[in-house]
């Protein structure tokens, strides 16, 4: 096959510094979060009819699967980012949508398109953040040569991709936001309880946040009079815990913030409904 009938690579985009620093900051390349994203990719295959689609964020030399439906479960987490469609979807925050690959100057020699499993149609939907970065894409992809997609699936598509971007950014802000208050915490700790261990911090954590404490949290707390002898918290406790910012609402929500999250799929189509 001569070089110009080759599968080229995309150019790279004008912002492309910003865009690394931003799926960088998601923090979630090389992570397993299938379990949060994957509502995603299944509302993406029931809105678009099709058998296929992924999610995945793009650094610079490789595309991060975060989920996928329709793909073999046991294919590689990641692909080399020159080998993507979705590198073509970095340059623009507009969907692109590719009806018949097999005819488009810059998929028609892909490998994928040329051989099995013969991808007819392609859709990515960029995962857009506030700051109009693109970190990679949400995809639908079909060997079907009758595969499109209508006016409103596109923008059932874009909604839930911006959900799928929202995600994201609220991720980042709470893993920051937790960041922050753990430093400030032990930043403080190690001024006003300079012998205090991190045995010592778990004990006063309990506290905050309610649990049953043991006899031997409860010696620590009072030697570092923390709780009285009705191991009630003192008002050194109290101060303490205004000073780092952590009432036990805030250490609440941080504790539970990254539990499994599993939405309804009923309930996420009514909110993306166009009509």
């Amino acid at each position: 096959m001569s070089e110009e009938n080759k599968f080229s690579p995309a150019p790279i985009p004008k912002n492309e510094e910003r865009r690394l620093e931003a799926v960088r900051r998601t923090g979630v390349m090389d992570v397993d979060n299938k379990d949060l994203f994957i509502v995603y990719n299944e509302l993406a295959k029931q809105i678009s009819n099709m058998p296929v689609s992924y999610t995945g964020l793009i650094d610079e030399r490789r595309q991060y699967m975060l989920c996928h439906v329709g793909l073999p479960e046991d294919m590689p987490a990641d692909a080399i980012r020159e080998n993507t469609f979705c590198q073509y979807a970095l340059n623009s925050t507009e969907p692109l949508i590719i009806e018949n690959c097999k005819e488009d100057h810059r998929f028609k020699y892909h490998p994928i398109v040329t051989g099995p499993p013969f991808v007819h149609f392609y859709g990515g939907f960029p995962i857009v953040n506030q700051a109009g970065l693109v970190l990679g894409t949400l995809c639908v992809t079909d060997t079907d040569s009758k595969a499109k997609l209508d006016q409103d699936q596109i923008k059932l598509l874009e909604k839930l991709t911006s959900r799928l971007a929202h995600q994201l950014e609220t991720q980042v802000a709470q893993r920051e936001i937790t960041a922050s208050k753990t430093k400030s915490l032990l930043l403080e700790t190690q001024r006003k309880f300079p012998d205090f261990n991190i045995t010592d911090l778990i004990a006063f954590l309990s506290l905050i946040q309610g649990d049953q404490l043991g006899s031997k949290e409860k010696q620590l707390l009072k030697y570092n009079k923390l709780i009285n002898d009705d191991n009630q918290m003192t008002d050194v406790a109290r101060l303490f815990q205004k000073k780092i910012g952590l009432d036990s609402g805030i250490f609440r929500r941080m504790v539970t913030s990254n539990d499994n999250i599993q939405e309804n799929l009923d309930n996420m189509l009514n909110e993306l409904d166009i009509s």
